[in-house]
């Protein structure tokens, strides 16, 4: 695939942002060597890039250590790819005062210095914890160098991966009874608005399936995929757990919290 060809494929991000990816194809290519991105990036860039392995005729896998981590680090490579330049790292906080939420960890992080896309996914957890996914690069300054989230002061140490027990999202799981599985109906159900209004903000491409823009509203759902909807949430559908008496299906939902 020629480099033109390739930009065109990620029309939703700038030119800017995707020859670097090129770029690492290339070399991947040339030197028969793995090589990995040196950023985490969004589900719609890595999604795209695994859907285009066989184009590119490349090995592309990427890595985010969570179970359903959004933001990922990405490999290319001719053979089986199984190390990543990547760290899980810990963040205790002291206070037993303050409260602290996502943004405050995010906001103490880029306070070092450090931009958005060299760390992953944030899991926060009520013991005043957090993890996060780093590039390897960067671990050991944020080590050094974080001693405090919003007003509380904190610790951050490196995990061994391969030891360590890889913390969950946090999920609020319910079950919906939906008449079909079109995207439409599903939308309507998990947002609580009425079908109309559902099909209007799938074509205004408020809604991802699976990370990437869904504007069809009759598109069939499938089980273990995610959907996205802009000002409601993001849902990971399990799967059918049974039928109503009135022939309506019950979909197992899990809702990121």
């Amino acid at each position: 695939m020629d480099k033109k060809s390739f930009i065109k494929r990620f029309h939703f991000c700038d030119e800017s942002e995707i020859l670097p990816i090129y770029d690492k194809i290339s070399l991947a290519k040339k030197t028969n060597n793995t090589v990995y991105t040196s950023t985490f990036y969004t589900p719609n860039v890595w999604n795209t890039l695994e859907n285009l392995k066989k184009e590119i005729g490349l090995n592309i896998c990427s890595c985010g250590i969570f179970e359903d981590a959004e933001r990922k680090l990405i490999a290319f490579s001719k053979f089986d790819i199984r190390n990543y330049p990547i760290k899980l790292m810990e963040i205790k906080c002291k206070s037993k005062f303050v409260k602290l939420q996502h943004k405050d960890y995010l906001g103490a992080l880029m306070a070092l210095g450090l931009k958005r896309e060299k760390f992953g996914d944030l899991i926060l957890k009520e013991d005043k914890q957090c993890y996060l996914a780093v590039c390897e690069d960067v671990s050991d300054y944020i080590e050094m160098n974080l001693n405090s989230v919003g007003k509380s002061s904190c610790k951050a140490n490196v995990l061994d991966i391969s030891s360590a027990e890889i913390p969950l999202y946090n999920f609020k799981t319910s079950v919906l009874n939906v008449s079909s599985l079109r995207i439409d109906c599903l939308v309507s159900s998990l947002c609580n608005v009425s079908r109309n209004k559902s099909q209007e903000m799938i074509k205004r491409g408020k809604v991802l399936l699976d990370y990437l823009p869904e504007t069809r509203k009759d598109k069939s759902i499938e089980d273990n995929c995610i959907i996205t909807v802009r000002g409601c949430g993001k849902f990971k559908i399990v799967g059918e757990t049974g039928w109503t008496g009135s022939g309506r299906c019950k979909l197992l939902i899990k809702k990121f919290s």
